[in-house]
């Protein structure tokens, strides 16, 4: 099962499915209802249910039907540290970038 790529344009650069799924799973480290999820995220409710059932079956978020709350799993908490790890080494990497280019400009 895949994601697709979702893009939504609200007076800022468009997310990729990598930054809203870190976003979801940083919604639900405490436990959060669907709606809250969805506000937060800023995701129609089709993409969200998109998004929540691949996170489930990736054993990243899990649901609790008693609470009726999604919650990130310890393999999701992995995943998070890896994205701003990464996210990081991006800006450190535009950083260089743009002082590359004063250089030769």
């Amino acid at each position: 099962m895949s994601v697709p790529l979702l893009k939504e344009n609200f007076n800022r650069k468009n997310r990729s499915s990598i930054d809203i799924i870190a976003n979801i799973l940083e919604i639900a480290k405490d436990g959060a209802k669907k709606t809250r999820i969805m506000y937060l995220a800023n995701l129609s409710f089709d993409q969200l249910k998109k998004y929540l059932d691949f996170l489930i079956n990736k054993n990243l978020l899990e649901y609790n039907s008693i609470e009726r709350k999604y919650k990130t799993t310890i393999r999701g908490s992995e995943f998070l540290k890896m994205f701003y790890d990464f996210k990081e080494s991006e800006n450190k990497y535009k950083e260089k970038l743009l002082h590359l280019e004063k250089l030769v400009s």
